[in-house]
């Protein structure tokens, strides 16, 4: 076998090793090779490099049944760790979240800040400040109401953020990798982990509508657990629709519910989804569903979704955020 397999070989191992850890959270070297189907003396050298790289701990077992006692291997959830920041408005102020979280997906600490006592300098200050109290963390994840391309904020409600190059900035500054996504697409994926307890989603094409407050609509699209942007990552923008609504004053009561019907039905009818998630907090759900009955009655569908309302937005947007910021912190196999 050439060297390079081999060490192709090794990678893929540990990987199953690593993994196989981290499910488990402590394990012997046997409990481990009969996880992962490999010999004892494969999984005894791997356990020995991923030891040398912070990755596991090793711990006497509490009892012995004679000769030497066997090493128990634990993880250690934050030998990495992420960083997730979004800005989300909650009871009408917009607010930057930040939060460190290990590998388990557990937050270590959480702090917040009103968006509009940040600049540049004093953003990345803080930063600093997070980055210096938890020197494990190695990506950040930033998560904003708008859409960027080439890491330029293109679409946002916010005019400070429209032309602006955040991730280059944290790039630049802390020479860290650093995950740009938007709002709705982080709290679909959130919501769909909600679901399936924590593991990857397989469940077709689903979508999610928000209709904050203050802002106009946005729309993210999921199939099987994958998140698609579409072309310069714009799939999903609905407030480009030809509806002649001004967003900034939209309408109320019977009409808003209209509205909320014509972009579901439009969605559904080019997308043709399983499930439609819809969060809005201006949203009477009740009237909602009258509405969205006799809307179909009149414009039948060819498949029809399974619509669920949520009132969750900011806790999905935070965890699915967090989430996508871990997802990178996966080795790769090269």
């Amino acid at each position: 076998m050439k060297k390079a397999d081999t060490t192709l070989m090794k990678e893929i191992n540990m990987n199953t090793v690593r993994r196989a850890l981290k499910r488990m959270e402590t394990a012997t070297k046997p409990q481990l090779a009969a996880e992962t189907g490999l010999s004892v003396v494969t999984v005894a050298a791997l356990v020995r490099d991923l030891a040398e790289r912070g990755e596991l701990n090793e711990e006497k077992a509490g009892t012995s049944t004679g000769g030497r006692p066997a090493i128990v291997y634990r993880f250690d959830y934050t030998h990495r760790l992420a960083l997730s920041l979004h800005l989300h408005e909650r009871d009408g102020v917009d607010t930057v979240f930040a939060s460190v979280v290990d590998l388990r997906g557990e937050v270590r600490t959480h702090e917040e800040r009103p968006f509009d006592t940040l600049d540049r300098n004093l953003f990345l200050d803080w930063i600093e400040t997070l980055m210096q109290a938890y020197p494990q963390i190695r990506t950040i994840g930033l998560g904003i109401p708008g859409q960027a391309v080439e890491g330029r904020i293109e679409v946002s409600s916010h005019d400070r953020l429209r032309g602006t190059y955040p991730a280059r900035w944290i790039e630049e500054h802390f020479g860290m990798n650093v995950l740009l996504e938007n709002d709705v697409n982080a709290a679909l994926r959130g919501y769909l982990l909600e679901e399936t307890g924590g593991e990857d989603p397989e469940d077709g094409m689903v979508i999610g509508l928000y209709f904050p407050t203050k802002y106009p609509p946005g729309m993210a699209i999921s199939w099987n657990g994958t998140l698609i942007g579409g072309k310069r990552g714009m799939a999903g923008e609905v407030k480009y629709l030809p509806l002649d609504i001004d967003w900034s004053r939209p309408p109320a009561g019977d009409a808003w519910n209209e509205i909320v019907c014509r972009i579901v039905h439009t969605a559904s009818v080019v997308l043709a989804p399983e499930r439609v998630v819809l969060y809005g907090e201006q949203t009477d759900t009740a009237s909602w569903n009258a509405c969205w009955d006799a809307y179909v009655r009149r414009h039948p569908l060819p498949a029809d979704p399974d619509i669920q309302w949520s009132e969750r937005f900011a806790e999905h947007f935070a965890s699915g955020l967090q989430d996508l910021a871990l997802k990178t912190l996966e080795p790769k196999v090269r």
